[in-house]
């Protein structure tokens, strides 16, 4: 077991995603799902027990440049996943976002017309392990 650094990204395909303008949410948005497209599985357990890492977690808009954990401009800012919840595809949550960001309208154009253009993805410092299971 050792720690490094994740980067994993998710994106709503195929998801209906309900948009409260007014309110500045994006609800059921995905946060994490069993299998990543950086060849990780994650169990349901370990999902479990992560998932109050994403309640309230930042959400900035695209990556830092450089240093994958590096610093974050404030203009970068978009908003925050609430109300964190397993379902059948992963880890879901509600995203606030400030409804008047630069980017706003163009996330809430995608979210409801083409969501598989939006997604979450996250930068993170995890303990990891191999699987040991034959096959």
């Amino acid at each position: 077991m050792g720690e490094t650094t994740l980067i994993e990204a998710v994106n709503n395909s195929g998801a209906t995603l309900k948009v409260d303008r007014e309110a500045g949410v994006i609800y059921g948005v995905k946060v994490l799902g069993f299998n990543s497209r950086n060849g990780r599985t994650y169990s349901a357990v370990a999902m479990e027990q992560a998932r109050s890492l994403y309640e309230g977690a930042k959400v900035n808009v695209n990556h830092p440049k450089g240093n994958p954990l590096g610093p974050r401009d404030y203009q970068d800012r978009l908003g925050q996943v609430r109300n964190v919840r397993m379902e059948a595809h992963g880890l879901v949550g509600d995203f606030h976002y400030n409804p008047r960001h630069v980017l706003a309208s163009q996330l809430e154009w995608d979210a409801e017309k083409s969501p598989e253009n939006v997604g979450l993805s996250h930068n993170v410092l995890a303990r990891t392990s191999k699987d040991r299971k034959s096959t």
